[in-house]
C-alpha cells in the first residue's frame, strides 16, 4: 500500500508542476525572458526552447519535493531564464567546429567562450542577466556548476572529434560529470543551503538523467557521430554492459537520497518522481535488446526502428508496467 501511496503522491506532484509549467510557459516565458528584438527567437527556437523548459521543469518538480517547498517567485525566474541559457549554449557548442576556437577551448572559460563564438549575443545576454538576478552569496557556486559543465562539453567535443577508439572509462566518467554538473548548476540557483548529502544525491540523479538523455538519443548520436558511452557500448554490440551500467546507477540514486537528512515521506515521494523517468527509459533498453536479438546486431541507422515513440500505446503501458513495480 506505501507503495501504491508514494506512487499517487508523486504522480500529482508531477501533474501539477508540468500542468502549471504548460500555462507559465505561454504566457509568461517570452516576458520573462525579456529579449531585444534583435534577440527575439522564432518558431523552431521556441520548440526547443519548449522542450528544454519542460525538462527543467522536471528537475524542478523533483527538487522542490525533496525540500517539500515550491519554487520562489525568483527562483522560478532564474529556472526560466537558465533553461533558455542551456538551449542557447548547446546550440553552441553542437554547431561550433574545434578547429576554429583551438586556442580559446584552454582557457577554461565559458563566457569567453560564448563572446567568441555567439555573435547574435543570445547566450551573453541570457548569462548576464542570471548574474544581475542572482544573490551575491549563490554567484561563486553558480560558476563553479557552470564552469565544470562547460569543462565536461569540451571533453565530450573533443571525443566526438578524436578518430582514437573511445576510452569506456573515460566516457563513463564523462557522463556522471555532464549529468551531475548540470543537475547541480540549476540546483544552485534555489536559496536553500545545499548539504553534502544533497549534493551527492542530486549528482547521482544527474548522472542517471544523463543515462535517460544519451539511451534515448542513440539514433541521434550515431548519425551525427557523438561519442556518448551508450552510442560506443551499442556500437560494440554490448547493451547488455549498458542496461547493466544503467541499472547500477539507477540504485546508486535511490541509495544517496535515502542518505540526505530529508523526511522519509519526502524522500519516498522523490524517489517515485525518478521512478517514472527510469521506467520510461526501460521501455527504451527493452525495444534495443529486442531489436538487437531479432536482427543480431542492433540497426542503429534505421531510424524507424531505433527511435521509441512513447505516443504508442503500447510503449506506454509498457512504461506503466515498469511504473508499477515497487521500489527495492
Amino acid at each position: 500500500m506505501l507503495h501504491i501511496y508514494y506512487l499517487f503522491c508523486a504522480t500529482f506532484r508531477l501533474i501539477l508542476a508540468f500542468s502549471h509549467a504548460a500555462w507559465y510557459f505561454r504566457w509568461h516565458a517570452s516576458r520573462v525572458l525579456d529579449l531585444p528584438e534583435s534577440m527575439a527567437i522564432g518558431a523552431d527556437e521556441k520548440r526547443r526552447l519548449k522542450h528544454y523548459f519542460f525538462g527543467t521543469t522536471y528537475l524542478a518538480a523533483l527538487m522542490c519535493c525533496l525540500r517539500n517547498n515550491p519554487l520562489t517567485r525568483s527562483e522560478k525566474l532564474l529556472f526560466t531564464k537558465l533553461s533558455a541559457l542551456s538551449c542557447s549554449f548547446d546550440d553552441l557548442v553542437d554547431t561550433f567546429q574545434l578547429r576554429d576556437c583551438a586556442d580559446l577551448l584552454w582557457q577554461d572559460n565559458p563566457e569567453a567562450f560564448g563572446r567568441a563564438v555567439d555573435q547574435r549575443g543570445l547566450a551573453w545576454h541570457l548569462l548576464q542577466n542570471i548574474f544581475r538576478i542572482l544573490p551575491e552569496h549563490q554567484l561563486g557556486l553558480f560558476r563553479a556548476y557552470m564552469h565544470r559543465v562547460f569543462r565536461v562539453e569540451m571533453t565530450e567535443k573533443q571525443k566526438s572529434s578524436s578518430l582514437r577508439d573511445p576510452d569506456i572509462e573515460e566516457l563513463k566518467r564523462i557522463t556522471a560529470e555532464k549529468g551531475g554538473n548540470s543537475v547541480l548548476l540549476f540546483r544552485s540557483v534555489l536559496s536553500h543551503p545545499l548539504a553534502a548529502a544533497e549534493e551527492n544525491a542530486l549528482y547521482q540523479f544527474g548522472h542517471l538523467i544523463q543515462y535517460c538523455d544519451d539511451i534515448f538519443d542513440l539514433w541521434h548520436d550515431h548519425k551525427s557521430g557523438a561519442v556518448t558511452l551508450a552510442s560506443s557500448l551499442a556500437a560494440q554490440g554490448d547493451l547488455a554492459l549498458l542496461s547493466t551500467l544503467f541499472e547500477q546507477q539507477v540504485a546508486a540514486t535511490h541509495l544517496a537520497f535515502r542518505k540526505t537528512p530529508y523526511p522519509s515521506g519526502q524522500v519516498e515521494t522523490t524517489s517515485y518522481i525518478l521512478h517514472f523517468l527510469v521506467s520510461i527509459t526501460r521501455v527504451c533498453l527493452r525495444n534495443y535488446l529486442d531489436l538487437e536479438r531479432k536482427y543480431k546486431v542492433l540497426p542503429l541507422v534505421n531510424r524507424t526502428l531505433i527511435v521509441v515513440d512513447m505516443d504508442n500505446w503500447l510503449n506506454r503501458f509498457l512504461a506503466i508496467r515498469f511504473l508499477l513495480r515497487p521500489l527495492p
